[in-house]
């Protein structure tokens, strides 16, 4: 087991750098608790539309998003959840329920990282720890991966 802590615009950056976010996703700020996120819209005369989230938990495996709401999110939620859906949260581990968005960071990670899983992510002053486990399906070297040529005759 192991931790990492990461304040959230290194997060960010890190999500960036390895193509983590869709490509709807025109930008993304870090303002002490919240996100804010700049998601390009439908719409040909609204580019994007920037939205606010924060972190609200780590549940079965899946980071949990909040988005900031107020009455004009609330009253225009129909836009949010066309918005949502073009970005295809599921092809990253993720599935919207307004106001949540849940997101799978194991299977999100799972082509960049082996043999090691997230197994529990707090956000406390202004970092983000994030606890690690190893994964025993990841494991290199371990007994189903040793070549029958490997192996020594015990006799």
């Amino acid at each position: 087991m192991g931790q990492i802590i990461l304040s959230g615009d290194e997060l960010v950056r890190i999500l960036a750098a390895n193509a983590r976010m869709p490509e709807q996703v025109m930008g993304v700020e870090t303002e002490g608790e919240e996100i804010k996120i700049h998601v390009a819209t439908p719409l040909p005369i609204l580019r994007s539309i920037p939205l606010r989230v924060r972190f609200a938990g780590f549940e079965g495996g899946h980071v949990v998003l909040q988005l900031v709401t107020n009455r004009l999110i609330d009253k225009f939620d129909w836009l949010v959840n066309k918005m949502l859906a073009s970005l295809k949260v599921e092809d990253y581990g993720g599935r919207w329920e307004y106001p949540r968005l849940y997101l799978d960071v194991n299977r999100l990670l799972r082509g960049q990282l082996r043999g090691v899983e997230i197994a529990n992510v707090v956000f406390e002053d202004g970092h983000f720890h994030i606890t690690t486990s190893h994964s025993a399906n990841g494991l290199r070297g371990g007994p189903e991966s040793v070549a029958p040529s490997d192996q020594t005759d015990p006799s």
